[in-house]
């Protein structure tokens, strides 16, 4: 299908060369791999992927982005972000990390009306906003060792991700962030 990878690596916002793209969505994924390729990301393009989801009982072009904690050694998936594309429309947020249905906290909302490539524009700025995004890792140590990692926002404390359930009261151990600036976006 034109438009399309061939699911090679190293491709923004690779997507299965089976499924048919409307032209707005063609023209819509044009424009946001131009700018996910020019935009310097601090990510790897397979960190990024265009699929086609249900949203609002229809089947729509959904383009995501995984974000990773940089810095642990095990390479930690932190949360993923996307946003739906109507054809006039983009909605999007953070993805719940099992059921893969979408949330939207108002940290990581976009919403936005218009046409592919002004839509693909504000995709890629939302994009890099979320790339931006400060987040600590916190450690829980006991003895020595960490037994118990959680990722959270470093602005309000909101959880993204954590390894086991974090309960009130557990120790944390130490603090590093992890993306972004913790007094930027």
């Amino acid at each position: 299908m034109i438009g399309w990878s061939d699911s090679v690596p190293g491709v923004w916002f690779d997507a299965d060369p089976e499924l048919e793209a409307t032209e707005e969505g063609l023209r819509f994924l044009t424009v946001l791999r131009e700018r996910a390729e020019a935009g310097a990301w601090p990510c790897d393009p397979d960190d990024t992927y265009a699929s086609f989801a249900v949203f609002e009982n229809r089947t729509e072009l959904l383009v995501t982005l995984d974000l990773w904690d940089p810095v642990s050694a095990s390479d930690a998936h932190i949360v993923t972000v996307g946003a739906f594309f109507t054809g006039l429309r983009l909605i999007g947020g953070e993805f719940h990390d099992q059921l893969y249905t979408l949330e939207c906290p108002p940290e990581t909302l976009i919403e936005q009306s218009g046409s592919p490539e002004f839509l693909a524009e504000r995709a890629a700025d939302w994009f890099t906003a979320m790339l931006a995004l400060p987040v600590l890792r916190k450690d829980f140590i006991v003895d020595g060792r960490v037994v118990n990692r959680q990722w959270v926002l470093a602005r309000t404390g909101r959880q993204l991700a954590s390894e086991f359930r974090v309960e009130p009261g557990d120790p944390v151990g130490r603090t590093v962030q992890v993306r972004g600036e913790v007094g930027g976006t």
